[in-house]
């Protein structure tokens, strides 16, 4: 089979970070995969040797265009990609690249699966007639959530299936207990995100602050890019103004993340929403006592038991946090079970696993069309 993966580039996000496996993984079992991009990001996630990429972005001069035809050339380069590599299918991901591919498919018999990645009130309700489009044009769509799916109507839902994101395998059959030869983090608190309003972590910053006065030896590190201006600017100035310059510390994502992060104290993630975050489910893999805010739309409470396997609270609640983060602190006997049985988020998420599951669903979509 040739399949062509379409997105707006490898960035380091959780789509890419899916599209990364799938299309690894289903190069190896034997297809052609191509993954087509609107542009390269400075750090992105890397693609198999077996796995072609091709640009369908614009070019310098295109660029300098006004925003409706900058988008028409966006449709027209992208089907001139599929006409040319006559995929048996394409599998798009995330709203705008989903709109993308229905509409530059039209008038073709090229099935298309689509993929939601997000809360769908931010995504896709400011949409509704592309979104309408996208729903009649795709043979199916794979949801990681019921909350996400039963946002769109009960035809494609039907048509349409909810599948975890794979882990990445570096993170599977860890040893979480060894110390050997690495750095103690024992102390650590971490979050792993890009910097944005959606990922909210001011709130995490507050409720850090908070817990400072009984925990004052532990520090909180936040792995992300900064990707909406002016959010990091209100994170420096609230660690300037309650003088947390030397405990808290924003760094750039790292290549070596497992490690950075390995043997923490506990993870937290803050979000407003989220689609399913791969952060949590590789702090959950690792053993590391873990904190989410149980957002739109449901991923972390479909990987979290609360109270069990780790803990659950409001959206925007800084009181809510703060005593979920002074609750792990306080005892490490709770600390070390929800740790042990975090690790059992492991079944939800191996990759050959998840890989099955999209192929046993594109084979369905597939003999559907054809019948």
């Amino acid at each position: 089979m040739k399949i062509l993966f379409h997105l707006n580039s490898m960035g380091r996000g959780g789509a890419e970070h899916v599209v990364s496996i799938l299309s690894g993984k289903f190069a190896d079992a034997g297809h052609d995969v191509i993954v087509a991009t609107q542009w390269f990001s400075e750090n992105e996630y890397k693609l198999s040797s077996k796995v072609r990429r091709i640009s369908v972005g614009l070019t310098e001069n295109e660029e300098k265009a006004g925003r409706i035809k900058k988008a028409f050339t966006r449709l027209f380069k992208l089907r001139n990609c599929v006409k040319k590599e006559k995929p048996d299918l394409v599998i798009s991901f995330c709203a705008k690249a989903n709109f993308r591919s229905a509409f530059s498919l039209f008038g073709t018999r090229t099935p298309l699966i689509v993929s939601v990645r997000n809360n769908p009130e931010v995504d896709y309700a400011p949409h509704k007639l592309a979104t309408r489009y996208m729903e009649k044009k795709a043979v199916g769509c794979v949801f990681q959530t019921p909350d996400a799916m039963h946002y769109f109507s009960e035809d494609f839902q039907k048509r349409s299936t909810i599948i975890f994101n794979p882990i990445d395998e570096n993170y599977l059959n860890a040893d979480t207990n060894s110390s050997e030869g690495r750095v103690d983090n024992s102390k650590k608190i971490v979050n792993v995100g890009r910097i944005s309003d959606q990922k909210n972590q001011l709130l995490l910053l507050k409720a850090f602050n908070n817990i400072t006065k009984d925990y004052p030896d532990y520090s909180l590190y936040i792995y992300g890019d900064s990707q909406e201006g002016g959010i990091l600017d209100g994170l420096t100035s609230y660690i300037r103004e309650n003088h947390l310059e030397e405990k808290v510390f924003i760094l750039p994502p790292s290549s070596n993340l497992k490690n950075e992060i390995i043997g923490s104290a506990m993870f937290v993630l803050s979000s407003d929403f989220e689609g399913m975050p791969n952060a949590l489910i590789e702090a959950m893999a690792l053993g590391i006592p873990s904190i989410s805010t149980d957002c739109p739309c449901g991923g972390s409470r479909m990987l979290i038991d609360d109270g069990k396997s780790g803990i659950l609270t409001p959206v925007c609640d800084e009181k809510a946090l703060t005593d979920a983060m002074l609750r792990i602190l306080n005892s490490k006997e709770f600390a070390d079970t929800l740790g042990n049985n975090a690790k059992n988020v492991v079944s939800k998420v191996n990759p050959d696993k998840i890989c099955k599951e999209w192929e046993d669903f594109i084979n369905t979509k597939l003999k559907n069309k054809r019948a």
